[in-house]
């Protein structure tokens, strides 16, 4: 009986980029069927990457370099696993720059990394050879594979709370990005528009949008406090039940996004490409700051989906 391949994907985040990776993912837990697969990737992930078929997992939760003790634990769990191949989908410093070069020193055998976006493969001699090998071309099939989140579930513990006809908005994002942020006063105005047309606006987040959330749902009676009441994995469900969502550009917003609904997401014009991918994904871009997109604008793209009857 052949030894059953050992592979490491590493995937640590963020949330948003996390979602979009996971068909590469899933394209390559289908190709590699009969091998054993570990995701490296953050705690915070790992009930998402439980439910793509991955066998095992590493926790990296992007602590200081400085924690001398969480990565020993991190390596070590890299050696016990003693993979045949890494697929990195983290391709930045943290990955390229540093692990690379410690699992080429630190593995019992040689080994194949893979740049998982550009296909470049590197095999890693064994450990403690300076000799890097050649930079071959590699052909994992559907490696582009679009994420489709209809296999995603969660628990839906407040699901009872939700109204039959309402729009989810998104109104937080990362601290660190204000400028993603479209203004509470037009999330406001959007529920109480929506309210005009007697539909429900369900505002979800987490403790740290609390205020923001609290100033929208007291918009209108029509608005739904839902802070805290919905897990990642709860999203695509939630979106399902949804006549549409709205939101800024963060995590919540892709999963919706690619679970296949009505998401409009809304952006601050700058220089990197910005959209949020999926088939009835509506992408709104300001010609300026955030704050330019009119609650008009958003309710012009809501519009075929809330306008039908029934």
């Amino acid at each position: 009986m052949s030894k059953k391949e050992k592979i490491l994907i590493i995937k640590l985040g963020a949330l948003g980029d996390f979602m979009v990776a996971l068909g590469r993912i899933m394209a390559i837990r289908e190709h590699y069927a009969d091998a054993e697969i570990t995701l490296m990737t953050h705690k915070s992930l790992v009930a998402i990457g439980k439910q793509t078929g991955c066998d095992h997992f590493i926790i990296d939760n992007r602590v200081s370099y400085l924690n001398i003790k969480e990565q020993k634990r991190i390596l070590d769990e890299v050696i016990a696993g003693d993979f045949d191949r890494v697929i990195n989908l983290q391709p930045v410093k943290r990955t390229q720059k540093r692990y690379l070069p410690v699992f080429r020193w630190m593995m019992p055998h040689s080994f194949i990394w893979t740049d998982g976006y550009n296909g470049e493969t590197i095999d890693v001699k064994k450990k403690r050879s300076w000799s890097w090998g050649t930079a071959t071309t590699y052909t994992l099939p559907v490696v582009s594979k679009v994420t489709d989140l209809s296999f995603l579930h969660g628990e839906n513990k407040h699901f009872n709370e939700l109204p039959e006809k309402f729009v989810t908005l998104i109104p937080g994002c990362s601290p660190g990005h204000p400028h993603k942020r479209w203004p509470i006063e037009r999330f406001s105005e959007l529920a109480q528009r929506l309210a005009d047309k007697g539909i429900h606006s369900v505002i979800i987040g987490t403790k740290a949008e609390e205020q923001e959330i609290a100033a929208i749902a007291a918009a209108t009676p029509m608005a739904v406090n839902m802070m805290n009441k919905t897990s990642i994995i709860d999203l695509p469900d939630l979106a399902r039940r949804a006549l549409a969502s709205v939101g800024n550009d963060t995590g919540p917003s892709h999963i919706t996004a690619l679970s296949g609904q009505p998401m409009i997401a809304l952006y601050a014009t700058r220089k990197k490409p910005c959209s949020i991918k999926g088939p009835q994904a509506i992408n709104i871009v300001s010609p300026g700051p955030i704050g330019e997109i009119s609650v008009d604008t958003v309710m012009e793209a809501l519009a075929p989906f809330i306008n039908q009857e029934g």
